[in-house]
């Protein structure tokens, strides 16, 4: 699986690179040195916009539909509201041709609760836009990201979409380290369920946690012995599918403290996760050590008898 994947060229930001289709000829090529015909345009992802908005419009397809229905009811019946207020001026002052009080009241009634109706479903469906388009931003820079396999090969978070279930563990090394012992227990199941676990030590280990006020808070006495703070282990080969490491920290960095601005419960100082489907989108995230029981319990293998079975294995798993 991730054999397959260490094989991709090293270079990052891999999302969206133009290629020339293979069944175009050069010209001079063509038999007997005649012109070629003129090459085919292939269909290409320029940028990471455009790929936001394809993904958009696969995970919400109609909404575009809604929002075009939505604002033209909107501007419908803003139309006939306004026509219906000089008929309501003409039956006020009691003209010849003017319609019934009643029927002008209620057509204004019919007209004002269509605007607010249609506005708010306009609304609504602006509002989950951005936020879809936000969170798909995100998404796509996290998959700009580059790692490091136990191999060696450097490829972009990006790349592992389809083969692999990135699970991130971000804080200090002590917190990291810690999460990827708590891991050792389910290692083999992770493994064929192709989780690959990254450990990011972002901060360093007087930032989050290891102070005094920590230790009091998780009830160690003040003159107790600590124990040993446990290390983050370099990759070896036996890690080719279980783990590897980030590149440029800065800019994961970065990436992790744009998420926080983005939610209040989420506390640095316990350590940070975000678990990724086989797609790339966020699965799970929030703070201290990845639910790596429910992990292993619930997200369908990818190799062996027992792949793809369940119910829920279509939807990548229930975490």
């Amino acid at each position: 699986m991730l054999q397959a994947v260490s094989r991709l060229p090293a270079r990052c930001p891999r999302p969206f690179l133009a290629t020339r289709p293979r069944n175009v000829r050069r010209q001079g090529q063509a038999g007997g040195g005649g012109k070629a015909g003129p090459p085919k345009k292939s269909f290409t992802i320029k940028g990471r916009e455009d790929a936001v908005q394809m993904r958009a419009e696969a995970e919400a397809p109609f909404r575009s539909l809604r929002l075009v229905l939505s604002g033209f009811s909107v501007v419908s019946a803003s139309l006939g509201f306004l026509i219906s207020i000089p008929q309501l001026i003409g039956a006020l002052g009691g003209a010849a041709s003017a319609l019934p009080l009643e029927q002008v009241q209620q057509n204004l009634a019919i007209d004002a609760g269509a605007i607010a109706l249609f506005a708010f479903a306009f609304r609504q469906d602006w509002l989950a836009r951005d936020k879809q388009l936000a969170r798909l931003q995100r998404e796509e820079t996290l998959g700009a990201l580059p790692i490091r396999l136990a191999s060696g090969k450097q490829l972009c978070l990006g790349d592992l979409r389809g083969s692999a279930r990135v699970v991130l563990a971000a804080g200090t090394r002590q917190q990291v380290a810690e999460a990827l012992a708590a891991a050792a227990p389910f290692r083999d199941a992770l493994v064929k369920s192709g989780v690959l676990f990254v450990a990011v030590p972002i901060y360093e280990d007087g930032d989050a946690s290891g102070t005094k006020e920590t230790q009091a808070a998780a009830g160690a006495q003040p003159g107790a012995e600590a124990e040993a703070p446990l290390t983050l282990p370099p990759l070896t080969a036996a890690d080719q599918r279980w783990r590897a490491e980030p590149v440029r920290l800065q800019d994961w960095q970065a990436w992790f403290a744009q998420q926080l601005s983005y939610s209040a419960k989420a506390k640095p100082e316990n350590g940070l996760f975000v678990g990724l489907r086989l797609d790339g989108r966020v699965r799970s995230s929030g703070s201290g050590v990845p639910p790596w029981r429910r992990y292993s319990l619930e997200l369908a293998p990818l190799e062996g008898d027992d792949k793809w079975v369940g119910f829920f294995d279509g939807f990548d798993g229930r975490v």
